[in-house]
């Protein structure tokens, strides 16, 4: 497909029907983040709630529990709080035994460098969680901030960040934080154990990238990396990782001007799609669908979610997505978060239609 003919696909996709936005949490509280796990008739829905973006010394990792068929909120509480540090960017894990977990991006309170991974775990299905635990030092390095999970009978992968002042972290691009190599590692108990695959930094070059997700597809996998220099990437991988053939979408697309916050793939009704806040020009999020071609990893649709009308949004758009049937129907439910010009964020769930979507 031509690069005019895609470019004509996202000027046309800006005109969806009727969607509908709910707030799930809100006040005065800066809530942000949230990640997605869908369990039985449950979501559970973790964020986290501080005072800003970043540098956000006290914030805590919490959850909402949503009734999947209504998105009617079932309870709420606290999930991780560790005295002087920041709980945020929690990802969850559902592993093959049944267990849950969320992963936790843990900083210092000072100069928000990474102390390594939290997590908290629950062996009943998501119903309780025990306390905050550390993953610890997997084959010699010890990563701080994890971005995605698959499970596969018996074996999870997840892909996580090594920092730099983190043991066995190494600097690769020089930034406040010292991020160090975007990894897969992975287990085959249940979380309990973890080793080294394969560093996807490593397979882009050493390419400034930060978060990033995957998806199965065929007998390997796709991922998707943000880079911090504004790049967004696209990957097609063997089952071990090794890269078969990459695409930087931001050469390839002019509709995507940067990196694409907090990439989420998945695979729905025979398509491939990626999900993310993508910024249309200086100062101008959108929140955006992304449909690609696994063979070429060439964009073929995109879809504006949220933001058709480019108002200003000081913060937002890092989502995730289920579905649900009524009538004969299929919703498409987004839970992200998204700030006004001058207001701290809110947790919210938008509704559209997929078939008018996809």
């Amino acid at each position: 497909m031509s690069r005019l003919l895609i470019t004509a696909l996202a000027l046309s996709a800006k005109f969806l029907p009727a969607q509908e936005v709910h707030t799930l949490a809100s006040g005065e509280d800066y809530l942000a983040f949230p990640a997605v796990v869908e369990l039985g008739e449950e979501v559970l829905v973790s964020f986290k709630r501080g005072k800003s973006h970043a540098a956000d010394s006290g914030a805590t990792q919490d959850l909402l529990r949503l009734e999947k068929a209504s998105g009617r909120v079932l309870g709420s509480g606290t999930l991780a709080k560790v005295e002087g540090e920041i709980m945020q960017m929690g990802e969850w894990v559902r592993f093959a035994n049944g267990d849950v977990a969320n992963y936790i991006d843990a900083q210092s309170a000072q100069g928000s460098l990474r102390t390594g991974l939290a997590v908290v775990r629950s062996n009943d299905g998501g119903r309780t969680f025990g306390p905050v635990q550390r993953a610890g030092v997997i084959d010699g390095v010890e990563y701080g901030y994890a971005f995605d999970s698959i499970t596969r009978g018996p074996t999870t992968w997840m892909l996580v960040m090594s920092f730099a002042n983190l043991p066995g972290g190494k600097l690769v691009f020089r930034t406040r934080s010292q991020p160090g190599s975007v990894d897969v590692i992975r287990s085959d108990d249940n979380g309990l154990t973890w080793r080294f695959v394969r560093s996807i930094t490593a397979e882009l070059g050493g390419a400034p990238v930060n978060e990033s997700a995957f998806m199965p597809h065929g007998d390997g996998f796709i991922i998707t990396a943000r880079g911090y220099d504004s790049r967004q990437w696209l990957l097609r991988t063997d089952a071990t990782f090794k890269t078969l053939q990459k695409i930087d979408l931001n050469a390839a697309h002019e509709f995507i001007t940067s990196h694409i916050g907090r990439p989420r793939l998945f695979a729905r009704d025979g398509g491939c799609y990626l999900l993310g806040r993508n910024w249309i020009e200086k100062g101008v999020m959108q929140l955006a669908l992304f449909k690609f071609d696994p063979g070429t990893l060439a964009i073929t649709k995109h879809v504006v979610l949220d933001n058709t009308e480019k108002r200003r949004v000081a913060d937002g758009y890092y989502a995730q997505a289920y579905w649900t049937k009524k009538d004969g129907r299929t919703a498409f439910h987004v839970i992200t978060y998204k700030s006004g010009a001058k207001k701290a964020p809110d947790i919210v769930r938008i509704d559209l239609d997929w078939e008018a979507v996809r």
